[in-house]
């Protein structure tokens, strides 16, 4: 693992990031969800066969773990998340990275990036288990049982109502998490402000780059979901990124909402073989 670093996002905003692996493979940069922080790729940045088949990046997206937490709403317009991303690229040098989207809203940051740089910027989409963008689409692709706690998250008026619904957020993402990760994550929880949770969820998305490179170009893009997520309505992802043009689709049997921990051998293997595949095409 390099030492994690501070990255000067364009608008002052302090962005922690951190790299594993070896900078001449195919560069991969993870984004983790609302109610979590970098840490949640933990046992992925600490696999020996990622780290040898890929240089990975991961982040705090701001307002959450170590970086910066701004509550303001300027810092939450979508051309900021895109810069936050445009300076850990260019930080760690790099070219054309891959994109992983895991879990709920990570998906929905690929589209700030493609709000503001060409399809071009990026060598690929991982969505697993993603949300494309936010604004009504939400309200489609997530579950009732998962929209149900992102209310009190946002507007909880006490301490127990924000707890109980943390808690039953963080429940549907697995039914039996490790008890170290699952504090983790509720750790996270508790540090984030409510009003990040509220400028993240209740903002809306220009999703018209993010369409139009699906739509008129052959950027790649896998979807993956698990059998038995019980955050995402699979077929509403689909109906949200209708027309795409270059896109694999892979479904993992016993696979809850965090996929890498759920299958994480299955995960892996399908994440790594759509990558190189992707790579061997366009040398």
């Amino acid at each position: 693992m390099s030492k994690g670093r501070l990255v000067k996002s364009v608008d002052g905003t302090d962005i922690y990031a951190e790299a594993v692996g070896d900078p001449s493979k195919p560069a991969a940069v993870f984004l983790h969800g609302f109610s979590m922080s970098s840490m949640a790729f933990d046992a992925i940045f600490a696999d020996p066969e990622w780290i040898a088949n890929l240089y990975m990046v991961r982040y705090d997206i701001r307002g959450h773990g170590r970086s910066a937490k701004p509550i303001d709403e300027a810092s939450w317009q979508s051309k900021r998340l895109s810069e936050d991303f445009e300076a850990v690229v260019d930080s760690f040098g790099l070219h054309r990275p891959f994109v992983l989207g895991l879990t709920l809203d990570s998906g929905t940051y690929i589209t700030d990036v493609l709000s503001f740089k060409p399809p071009t910027y990026i060598a690929g989409i991982i969505y697993a288990a993603a949300l494309p963008y936010m604004g009504p689409t939400l309200a489609k692709v997530g579950s009732p049982a998962c929209l149900l706690p992102l209310v009190p998250l946002m507007h909880a008026t006490s301490v127990e109502e924000y707890q109980t619904a943390a808690i039953t957020f963080l429940e549907l993402t697995h039914s039996d998490l490790p008890y170290t990760y699952y504090l983790a994550c509720l750790g996270n929880s508790i540090i984030r402000r409510r009003e990040v949770t509220t400028r993240l969820l209740g903002r809306t998305q220009d999703e018209a780059g993010l369409l139009k490179a699906g739509r008129e170009t052959d950027l790649p893009l896998l979807v993956i979901h698990g059998t038995t997520d019980r955050v995402i309505i699979r077929k509403e992802v689909f109906n949200a990124i209708e027309g795409w043009r270059n896109m694999t689709v892979v479904d993992i049997d016993n696979a809850e909402h965090f996929l890498w921990i759920s299958q994480p051998e299955k995960f892996r293997r399908e994440v790594l073989t759509w990558i190189f595949n992707q790579t061997a095409c366009s040398s």
